[in-house]
Order: structure tokens, then sequence, then C-alpha cells
């Protein structure tokens, strides 16, 4: 299969594509700022794979990337980025840079794909959405709002989709050790842990472990999910 990953240099993005390189799959990564990195990994690697380095917050960087695009029979978005403060405290520019990078890119590509796929065709499409997006958060307003964006248009595109023999779904992780979580400080990642009842945070690995499993043909029948991740947290 030729997978596309957004966000491929992220710590999720990047546990995907070592887990899907390792199973002999095509990989086209997009990174923003980690080219060298991509480059570098994709040397070691055993099949064919290449990089695509785009903004995709950028109306001229997002035409641009989706143009570059080849057909691909999956697609991983896990492109974003995070806010942690008090709306009234946020600007308009994060704000629309959050919803550029979580919802508008991925309807975008969401189109691009299956325009460009035959008709009879697969495509299997998994977002990485976040826990947040189903049951909101103080102080993440904007991130939260954004999930359940994701979640709403993967319930609804599920619908259109699978009459073009393609699928959608999401994955909702809860607390994960990213570098994300990196600006809550010891303290705040106790008081969470304890909320838990797993008793720890999950890996990037096993949200890996489960967009394989929702791209691969064993489940095929599967579209328009909500797979939640999250340790039982929420």
């Amino acid at each position: 299969m030729r997978i596309l990953i957004t966000g491929a240099s992220g710590a999720i993005g990047l546990a995907a594509a070592k887990r899907l390189a390792a199973a002999g799959h095509e990989l086209v990564l997009q990174t923003y700022r980690q080219e060298a990195l991509l480059e570098q990994m994709i040397e070691e690697w055993t099949g064919k794979h290449q990089v695509l380095t785009a903004n995709l917050a950028i109306e001229e960087d997002l035409q641009t990337f989706c143009a570059a695009l080849p057909a691909v029979d999956a697609f991983v978005h896990a492109a974003g980025t995070s806010y942690s403060g008090l709306l009234i405290d946020q600007s308009a520019g994060s704000m629309e840079e959050l919803w550029k990078l979580h919802v508008d890119a991925m309807m975008r590509i969401s189109q691009f794909l299956t325009r460009l796929k035959p008709f009879d065709a697969p495509l299997a499409i998994v977002v990485i959405s976040s826990v947040l997006g189903e049951q909101g958060a103080a102080g993440e307003v904007v991130y939260s709002t954004c999930k359940a964006a994701q979640l709403g248009f993967i319930k609804a595109y599920s619908k259109e989709l699978g009459a073009m023999n393609g699928r959608i779904n999401a994955i909702t992780p809860g607390w994960i050790d990213t570098p994300m979580n990196a600006i809550f400080s010891d303290e705040e990642k106790s008081e969470a842990i304890a909320e838990i009842p797993a008793g720890r945070f999950g890996t990037a690995e096993e949200i890996a472990s489960a967009i394989q499993y929702l791209i691969e043909p064993e489940s095929a029948y599967v579209s328009g999910a909500i797979l939640k991740i999250d340790g039982a947290w929420m």
C-alpha cells in the first residue's frame, strides 16, 4: 500500500511511519520543519518513500502540497498543533492556525485524494483526533472545538465515502507521552495519571498500532468509527 502521513515528524506520525515502513508499505511523509530528519530516516528504511515539505496552515502551501500528491491507498492525518490557555487570551492567528491544520487541511486533502483515486479503488482515511473533541476541556477550548469538528466530518464523510469504496475513521487518544505534553509540569502530570485508571500515559507506538489496524484490509468493514485510546480516562 501507498500511505500518506501528514505530521509525519511528530511523535504519533513518526511512530506510525516507522511501523508502516517496517510492514512493507510505501510512504509519503509530510512535514513542515523536519525534512532533513525524515530524509535521513527513509534512507535507512527498505522500500520506496518520499518526503513532502509544506505548511498546511498556509493556503498556497496546501494547494501546492495537494498538487504534488500521488494516488494513495490510505491517508493518516496526524498534523496539528495545540494551544494551552484561556480563550480570552488566545489570538485570532492562533485560532486560525489550529482550524486550518486540524480541520481545513484534513477536509481538503481528503477531498483531493478521493477525487484522485479511481472510483473503485479503496481508500482508508484515519484521523488522529482527541478525547477532548468528545469531552472538551477548559484551557484548550479552540483545540477541543477543532477536534470535535474532525469527529463530525468523519461521521458525515463516511456516509459518502462508502459508496466510493472508501472509509474513514478516527482515533481519539487521551494522555499520550509525547513532546506536545512536555509543557505540563511533573506535578500536573502526576495529577493527570492519578485520574487515569490504567495508571500511566499512553505511548505513540500504541496509537501507531491502532492506525495500522484501521488502514489494513482486516478492518474493511470499519468506517465512521471513533476509537478511543485513553486508558479509561474519559
